[in-house]
């Protein structure tokens, strides 16, 4: 069953095809010419065996010539018998003008009659008046002798009546009888027959052999040449189409089946890249999908900060404005309401202890102003006075301002101003005012003291076009849990005596409008590093990169 499935896979196979077409066409042309050798063999045959049966004919005519000269029958008839006793011989008979058999080795045959119209005389008696002289081809004939089952060669000698003949006395012919009769000798064609049936057995079994040595030849040649290059194509092909892009065809040919193989390997090489390509260009569109999705979710939380530091700011400027006229009036009567009462109550402790009062309500009231004006400043959209500065002279003012703050917390300070060129477009004030609040924030965080750190530098990814300020101190960190909040508005880990939590969240919304980004990074007991990166000119702030909070927490 294997050999009939493996011979049904190779029918349709264009090597089985080719194989088919040229066996066929040998085969063919073998057949016709062993078609064509037989009959010229054939033919070759009989014309050796017609020149022989001419010869034997002349020998006959020669050998007969002196007996029938001298009319000796006994002598002729002797020799007849003898000579037609040979081998090879069928038949020797010598009949008349008339048809009369007057010799013949077969005695039966004496004094009958041949018929003139059959195969042995039709050809010099086809015609009312016989011919004298014919060839020698002309004069023989091979026919099937009447049951027997072997062909017999028949050749004609006309006896002419020479001048010898004519003028002896023993002789009755006139001078214009031209021929006495005919010698017609018969010789049997088995040894030829069977000669050329050796010779097509023999010319059969060679063309067979040879038939059968170019099939194996041709099939040597057909499955080296064709089928094996093929079977590897196609394998390479079913291999390609399965996804194995690493599949290479080895063909060392200069033929077409090589250039085919060099086309297919190229072809396969170029599809292994560009599946390559295709793979790195997904995992790449897969890592930018993330890094764009998460920026899209930090732009989501942005904007909800910034949607609720804008109905926190509306509420805020709403409610400072509605505190700011009552706590005003709070001060000032507080502050005349002491006046009056150091000038009417005699000194002693009562008045001591009503002036107190007195000075914690004016105090407590002057707190509620600066909640007031905190809240002013964070809801407020005044318009901002943006001009040329250098950053390092708002950095000097900053430290400056808070150097007091500084000195009383036991902190260090140390400035590392690294920018060739510190000329920035910029609203002075808010920057000044949100370094502080940065400042003040980094001193508190430091209650026994630290160093704090102030630097200015060039964005390494903006370099000319940005600039970097960042903030650092050695204090106490800020918690986890709380890192994400720290510029929400009213957010504090402070108590309530030390604000409100608005701090941070103004400092968030001068970076805004500066078009900057701010960011934080912190570790509890190591400190943190607050990072303000500003553009040159706002007005040439990319759109991509404007209004952005990054919060960046180390652990």
């Amino acid at each position: 069953m294997s050999c009939i499935f493996q011979f049904s896979r190779i029918l349709p196979t264009l090597s089985f095809k080719l194989f088919l077409v040229l066996f066929l066409s040998i085969v063919l042309m073998f057949t016709v010419y062993a078609g064509v050798g037989n009959s010229m063999q054939r033919r070759i045959l009989e014309q050796q065996a017609q020149a022989e049966a001419a010869r034997h004919g002349d020998l006959l005519r020669q050998g007969l010539y002196s007996s029938m000269l001298r009319n000796e029958r006994e002598r002729t008839h002797e020799f007849i018998e003898s000579t037609g006793a040979e081998p090879g011989i069928e038949a020797i008979r010598i009949y008349n003008k008339q048809g009369v058999i007057t010799f013949s080795n077969v005695g039966e045959e004496i004094n009958s009659t041949v018929d003139l119209r059959a195969e042995a005389c039709y050809v010099c008696h086809a015609s009312s008046d016989p011919l004298t002289a014919v060839t020698t081809l002309e004069r023989s004939r091979i026919y099937r002798k009447p049951g027997s089952d072997y062909r017999v060669l028949g050749l004609i000698t006309p006896i002419h009546n020479e001048e010898s003949c004519w003028s002896a006395d023993c002789h009755a012919h006139s001078a214009d009888q031209s021929i006495l009769g005919v010698l017609d000798v018969q010789l049997t064609m088995q040894t030829v027959d069977l000669a050329f049936a050796v010779a097509r057995g023999q010319a059969f079994t060679l063309a067979v052999t040879i038939i059968f040595m170019a099939m194996l030849v041709m099939a040597t040649i057909i499955y080296r040449a064709v089928y094996l290059p093929t079977r590897k194509l196609r394998r390479g092909t079913e291999a390609l189409g399965a996804g194995d892009l690493d599949v290479q065809i080895d063909l060392n040919r200069s033929d077409e089946f090589g250039q085919l193989a060099d086309s297919f390997n190229h072809m396969a090489s170029s599809l292994k890249t560009a599946d390559a390509e295709l793979r790195a260009w997904s995992q790449t569109l897969e890592q930018r999908v993330g890094e764009k999705t998460a920026e899209l979710e930090k732009f989501h939380s942005q904007m909800m900060q910034v949607e609720k530091a804008a109905s926190l700011g509306r509420m805020a400027a709403t409610v400072a404005h509605e505190l700011n006229n009552p706590l005003s009036g709070i001060v000032t009567y507080a502050k005349l309401v002491a006046k009056r009462l150091n000038r009417l109550l005699p000194a002693g402790s009562e008045r001591q202890q009503v002036c107190d009062n007195l000075e914690l309500i004016r105090a407590e009231s002057m707190r509620c102003g600066e909640i007031v004006r905190d809240l002013l400043t964070f809801a407020r959209e005044h318009a901002a006075e943006f001009k040329p500065v250098h950053l390092h002279d708002l950095l000097d003012r900053a430290l400056k301002l808070v150097a007091h703050h500084i000195e009383l917390g036991g902190v260090e300070a140390i400035s590392r101003f690294e920018l060739t060129d510190d000329l920035v477009i910029c609203d002075p004030d808010r920057i000044v005012q949100a370094l502080i609040a940065l400042m003040i924030n980094s001193v508190e965080a430091m209650p026994d003291g630290g160093l704090l750190t102030v630097r200015s530098s060039e964005s390494p990814a903006d370099v000319g076009s940005r600039v970097i300020l960042t903030i650092s101190d050695t204090g106490i960190g800020i918690p986890e849990d709380v890192r994400e909040r720290i510029f929400d508005p009213f957010f504090s880990t402070k108590d309530e005596t030390k604000g409100v939590g608005l701090g941070l969240a103004v400092v968030y919304g001068i970076v805004k409008r500066h078009e900057g980004m701010i960011s934080v990074e912190s570790a509890v007991g190591k400190g943190s590093t607050f990072t303000i990166e500003l553009p040159r000119d706002p007005a040439d702030a990319k759109p991509g990169k404007r209004s952005m909070l990054e919060l960046r927490v180390s652990r």
